[in-house]
């Protein structure tokens, strides 16, 4: 039996990868431009060809982890199902994110960069906070009548952060990355928590 062989990187994908292992070793303001077109394996001018700037190969990995958290957390509310099953769901969605290691080092990248250029930082910002997704259907679940939550965007910051407080922020700090079991374990406690919380209750 013969197995095929992965697809080859593409150039683009080989400098993205090549300038979070720059960004995270030497931070912004100390990377290079040429040491990112020698991690890669590529040309300087290949770099600037699909990065005309370090500021833009660093936003573009912003832009990069932003669509990845946003396919990965591609998840709808269906009316009438179980609430428990579909928080879960998300949850572990969220799980694949942070047991990504790819995913984790662009992320401790970027929260290194925040501490060492906070202005450079926030122009990315904003594109990676995915609570939104969290409140939609937390307030999706209590107009069907699962669940009573008053305010979805806060409760919505209270799921993810019962999430990262074990799976992210430990990791974030050094941390090995969580094991899918873990995860698992990690993604049902935090359910349990928020339905304690928010279920409806019927006396």
């Amino acid at each position: 039996m013969t197995t095929t062989p992965p697809e080859p990187m593409s150039k683009r994908a080989l400098i993205l990868e090549a300038g979070v292992r720059e960004f995270q070793a030497k931070g912004f303001a100390a990377a290079s431009m040429d040491q990112v077109s020698a991690r890669a394996g590529v040309s300087k001018r290949t770099v600037y060809k699909h990065f005309e700037s370090k500021e833009n190969l660093f936003l573009s990995i912003v832009e990069t982890l932003s669509a990845r958290l946003t396919d990965t957390l591609d998840i709808t509310f269906v009316p009438g199902e179980p609430v428990r099953a579909q928080l879960r769901a998300l949850a572990m969605a969220e799980g694949r994110i942070l047991t990504s290691p790819d995913t984790m080092a662009m992320s401790r990248m970027l929260i290194s960069e925040t501490l060492r250029d906070p202005a450079l930082a926030q122009a990315g910002q904003g594109k990676l906070g995915k609570t939104t997704v969290f409140a939609d259907m937390l307030r999706a679940a209590d107009a069907d009548g699962q669940l009573r939550v008053p305010d979805p965007q806060a409760a919505a910051e209270e799921f993810v952060a019962l999430i990262k407080a074990k799976a992210f922020w430990p990791v974030i700090f050094g941390a090995d990355i969580v094991s899918p079991e873990e995860m698992e374990r990690i993604a049902e406690t935090s359910v349990d928590i928020i339905l304690s919380h928010y279920a409806v209750r019927h006396d």
